[in-house]
This record gives structure tokens, sequence and C-alpha cells, in this order.
């Protein structure tokens, strides 16, 4: 028999041992920001925060907020009709191959049912189902900046959103006035609609498409000369771990499709399961390489694009909430979202992309700077200098949730920039709209809707197709 004093020594390593196991720090030490297919599916894939810098979204102490302009993008969605078809096809034709290996990653695949993405009806439309889709993502957003920003808003009056003439553009702006505005109960709202398909003018949501010198089509030659070919990689691999398929590397590009559309309407997918991680950081890869050189930095004309809403804001901003609007709220498409975050130089100043290896010290990532659903939000802050006993104003942005300083830039509160140096900081990095894309003298020379929108005769109709 063993010693009491022995025992209780046993008792206390014993106790010590249980707690070690289950002790949590306060603090996790793991990283998980990249473990999950979403940070790969390009601007494809259901909204992802941005990684950021660490940096509190709280206003900062002694500042209050006095403007804020939002800047996004569709949220999550339906796949497009043809799309569906895609993926028909795709099960149609595993359902009809034999499966020497029954345990391979597409094993699966033999009793897979279509998912109802009702394409007719629902086509290109935000999704309203699962844990990711646009309908839940923007309804937040609405609440989240309702709560933010309730001190900007003036029940008495209309305020404007503003929406490119797109069906899923304008589905995001109409949920996102409901939330911020519960439904017309918490102030009023309009939606002012702004055709796409008009050429030459300033006067747009959509800069890329209305300017006659913006080619995305540049550097087309450049991304395909690209020696990278995951999609045959990983035909390949479900070839050998699953014969019998005969996979194709278009097979794998509709699977890739799936996958990210399948989290978009429901939430979950096998298809995402039985991708390689390999594969899906090789081919998000080839996705930045596409959109880098179309509508970001790897091509010049992107700052011309995305400088028309830059130096927009900026006069807003210098202006302040005595003559600007102290709320805007815009939405357009990932292209030109890509060019507004390109132009204010949040994605450092790369200008090429290895167009034949992964370059994985690169700062660009498309699933980071334009997934479903990605904004941008401008504040101006007005914070007390104690040593003038003045308000001094500086300026702030949060992309994707998170606040990404200037580059150069963010020596206010949080990091912040000083107005001025802000207002400097666009001057030297945009260039005017017409004067670059060489608009006729008879079209808008400048973006006025900011402002006119009241007296102006724009549209607030859009009607769908279905």
């Amino acid at each position: 028999m063993l010693f009491p004093t022995v025992l209780a020594t046993i008792a206390v390593f014993l106790a010590s041992i249980s707690e070690a196991l289950s002790f949590h720090p306060p603090y996790p030490q793991e990283s998980v920001d990249l473990d999950t297919p979403n940070r790969f599916l390009g601007n494809a894939g259901p909204f992802n925060e941005a990684i950021g810098y660490g940096i509190p979204a709280d206003t900062p102490e002694e500042c209050k907020i006095d403007q804020a302009h939002l800047f996004m993008r569709e949220g999550a969605r339906f796949p497009q009709k043809g799309q569906v078809e895609d993926y028909a096809e795709l099960l149609e034709t595993l359902k009809n191959s034999s499966i020497a290996v029954p345990g391979g990653p597409l094993a699966f695949a033999t009793d897979y049912e279509l998912l109802d993405f009702n394409a007719t009806k629902y086509g290109r439309h935000i999704s309203f189902d699962g844990i990711y889709s646009g309908s839940n993502e923007i309804h937040k957003l609405g609440a989240i900046l309702r709560a933010r920003y309730n001190h900007l808003v003036d029940e008495s009056s209309t305020t404007p959103i503003f929406a490119a003439a797109a069906q899923k553009v304008y589905d995001t702006a109409q949920i996102f006035g409901d939330s911020f505005f519960f439904g017309g109960r918490a102030g009023d709202y309009k939606i002012f609609v702004f055709d796409e398909e008009e050429s030459e003018t300033a006067n747009t949501l959509t800069g890329a498409y209305s300017c006659p010198l913006y080619d995305d089509d540049t550097n087309e030659d450049l991304v395909e000369s690209s020696k990278l070919d995951f999609d045959q990689w990983e035909a390949d691999r479900f070839n050998r771990l699953s014969p019998g398929f005969n996979f194709t590397d278009d097979d794998v590009y509709t699977m890739f499709s799936y996958c990210a559309f399948e989290l978009n309407a429901y939430g979950s997918s096998k298809f995402c399961d039985a991708l390689s991680r390999d594969y899906l950081i090789g081919h998000s890869y080839q996705l930045d390489l596409n959109y880098f050189y179309t509508y970001g930095p790897g091509y010049n004309f992107s700052t011309v694009g995305g400088g028309l809403y830059v130096n927009a804001t900026a006069t807003m901003l210098k202006q302040g909430p005595e003559v600007a609007p102290p709320l805007t709220f815009s939405f357009t498409h990932e292209t030109i979202l890509l060019n507004y975050i390109t132009a204010l130089g949040l994605l450092g100043d790369q200008t090429t992309l290895d167009v034949d290896k992964v370059d994985f010290n690169r700062y660009f990532h498309a699933s980071q700077a334009i997934p479903m659903g990605g904004r941008v939000v401008t504040e101006r802050l007005s914070c007390t200098n104690h040593t003038s006993g003045k308000d001094e104003s500086y300026v702030r942005i949060l992309l994707n949730n998170k606040v990404t300083p200037l580059p150069g830039c963010n020596s206010g509160p949080g990091f912040s920039c000083p107005l001025d140096d802000y207002l400097d900081y666009v001057s030297n990095k945009t260039v005017r709209f017409a004067d670059a894309c060489h608009l006729n003298s008879s079209v808008p020379q400048d973006l006025s809707f900011y402002w006119d929108w009241e007296t102006a005769k724009y549209s607030t109709n859009y009607t769908f197709e279905y």
C-alpha cells in the first residue's frame, strides 16, 4: 500500500496533467485564416473578411466619424442558367461512368443529386439559403453599419442608394437598404439605377465599361502564355484516384465553379471537399493572374477606372458633412470594385505577377479583395488635437471589414491618414477620368450623382429579365 503522501503527490501530478490537457490560452496561437476552401475561390466564393493588420475597427479615442462612404459589389448569388446546365452535364457524366476505386474522392458523385438552384427563376439573383447566402451577409452588413453610423442618418429626409443596372447589383442594394433603414421604418431611402451599357460618360457606376480606351484584353496574350495548368493537374489526380471517370480539365473547372456556388447558395459542398488544397491554391493564383492584369495593378488603366470614384469620394471628404452627404452607398461589380481598390493603392506597388509559377510573396489575392459581397468603406474622422484644442480630420479605409492603412499615410489616430495628406495622396495617384478616357465634350465629364441626385432625373426603376 502506498503512503498517503505518495498518493497525494500522484493525485496532484494527475490533476496538473488534466489541467494542462484542457488548458486553452487566452490568445489562440494557431492560425486558421487560410485553412478553408473559401480563401481560394477568388471572386466566385462567399464573403471573406480581409486578413488585415490587427488594427481595431473601433472608432479611435477622442474621435468621431462624421462621414462614411460604402462602395460594394454584389453579394453571394445563385449561378447563371448556363452554369447550372454545365453542373447537370458533369453529374450525368459521372453517374454514367464506372468507378474502379469506390473510396476515391469522386465516389460520392454516383448518387449525388443536382441541387435545385432553380436557375430559371433565381439565376444571378442573390442567394437566400445557407449560412453563406448573400441575403444573410447583406442583411448583417446593413444592421452592423446602421449601428455604426446611426448618428449620421437624418430620418426626416431621404437617403440615396446608388446601383449599377444589373439584377444582382440591384438586389444587393435593395436588401442592404431594407436592413439599414429597417424596411423604411428607420428612415427613408431611394435607389437610383445607372445604366451600365451607356458609353462615354463619367457619371456612372461602371467607369471601366464607359471609358473608350479601357481594354481589359490588353494583357490577354500575357495571361494566356502561362504554363500553369492546375485544372489538368487536378484532372490527372482524379483519374489516378478514381479511375473510370475520365476527368478532363474542363470538368475540373466546372467542379470548381460548382463548389463555389454550392457554398454561395446552400452553405456546403462535397465538390469543395473533393478538390485538393494544392489545386485550390494553384487555381486561385490563375484567377489572380486574370484579375491582376485586367482590372487590378497589372493594367495601367485600372487606376483610371477606379480613380473616378476615389476622386469623387475625396471631394466629399474635403467638403465635409456640412456640404457633402454624410453617408453614401454605392453598389457595382467586382471588376469596378477592384479598379477602386487598385486606385487607392491598397494592393501594394507590385505591377507584375509571374505567369509561369505561383508567386507566394504577392500581396494581391482576389479572394481577399473582391469576394462576393466585397466592399470598401471610407470614413472621415474628426479628432480632438489636445495641443491646439481644435478638431482635425482624418481618413480611414476599411477593406472587407478590416482597417487597411494607406501606404505611407497612416500617422493619424488608429493609423488613419490626415485629410490634407490624403488629398495629396489621391491627387498624386489618380488622373481625371474624362481626360484619360478622351471623352467627347458632349457627354458628362465628371461624376455628379452624389451631389445632384435630388434634382437630376436619374432612373429609379430596373426591370428584371428572367
